[in-house]
């Protein structure tokens, strides 16, 4: 029997990639934006939950080889959404809060 798309994405979500968050980082950081929401800008990771999420970017911030900049990367956890958030970029919009 086949398996539908909602499986399959169930099946994806519990799925571990190593160095997948550090390469989303890079993408983030290379893509010269401020910002994103991350469930929307990687489907692969809508079905996890945003604490996951949440510990996935910190511990590619921390890791040696993790992409120039990302220590100014926010991680910021709103319910079950999940945004990065570039500080570098931001914080002249925002002031002294992105600091």
């Amino acid at each position: 029997m086949a398996l539908t798309s909602d499986q399959i994405s169930a099946i994806y979500a519990k799925r571990r990639t190593k160095g997948l968050y550090t390469q989303f980082l890079a993408e983030l950081l290379e893509s010269g934006e401020n910002g994103v929401d991350v469930k929307e800008t990687w489907p692969q990771l809508k079905d996890k939950k945003a604490t996951t999420i949440k510990q996935g970017f910190e511990n590619a911030k921390d890791k040696k080889d993790a992409p120039d900049g990302a220590e100014t990367v926010d991680v910021i956890v709103d319910g079950e959404d999940v945004f990065l958030i570039n500080s570098a970029m931001v914080r002249e919009l925002v002031g002294a809060e992105a600091e």
